[in-house]
């Protein structure tokens, strides 16, 4: 289980803003200064989505760091004929408290960086479970869905590792380029058939086992 990031990395990554209390609706804020207009970009889906009152979603507010990975996400659901695993979109860019609660710290949302998909199905607390087609689809783009928590949250889908912002790494072999790949936590992640094969190696995947094979050709001579 992959946890939220604190909010010391969302402020580091998505930027800090000042803000206040906004009087109606309770829990919500106003964000102050050029924050919003710097960070808040509007991106249109690549399938048709309605929200809660089935009206339809032209447009999603969020972050511009997560607009590619959030796109790429929503299209891979579309490419694999999938658009109608979401019921209803519920919203990305929503500047408020967790749980509109002015007491609790400010939701993600307030950053642009997290949405909420099939909220009336799925709502805070329950232990119902989105389809695994869904949640893989925005795992792969770097977002934690909040099924998995404590207190399970899984309409919610939240961006804990911006594929965009990964360190890329050029592959070298004796000074020629072999392949690319992106350091992730201080661990180079890199294609291993193009590095096996580049060192002279063949490549075996096993599956079924969870096992990939390198053999080396020098071994018993």
């Amino acid at each position: 289980m992959k946890p939220p990031r604190d909010r010391r990395w969302v402020e580091r990554t998505f930027g800090r803003f000042a803000w206040r209390d906004r009087r109606r609706p309770r829990g919500a804020i106003e964000i102050l200064g050029e924050w919003e207009g710097e960070n808040i970009v509007a991106m249109r889906p690549p399938l048709a989505l309605t929200d809660g009152r089935g009206r339809p979603v032209n447009r999603i507010r969020c972050h511009r760091l997560i607009a590619a990975p959030l796109q790429r996400a929503l299209e891979e659901l579309a490419e694999a004929g999938l658009s109608h695993l979401i019921n209803t979109f519920d919203g990305c860019f929503v500047a408020r408290h967790m749980c509109w609660n002015p007491r609790l710290p400010l939701s993600r949302h307030s950053w642009g960086i997290a949405v909420d998909v099939n909220a009336r199905l799925f709502p805070y607390g329950s232990h119902e479970k989105q389809d695994g087609r869904l949640v893989r689809a925005f795992e792969r783009q770097g977002f934690v869905w909040g099924g998995r928590w404590r207190t399970p949250d899984p309409m919610h889908f939240e961006m804990a590792e911006v594929p965009d912002m990964r360190q890329r790494v050029r592959i070298l072999l004796d000074d020629e380029h072999v392949s690319d790949g992106r350091l992730e936590e201080g661990t180079v992640v890199a294609p291993v058939r193009k590095v096996a094969e580049a060192l002279g190696c063949l490549v075996e995947a096993r599956l079924e086992e969870g096992e990939v094979v390198i053999h080396s050709m020098t071994r018993g001579e």
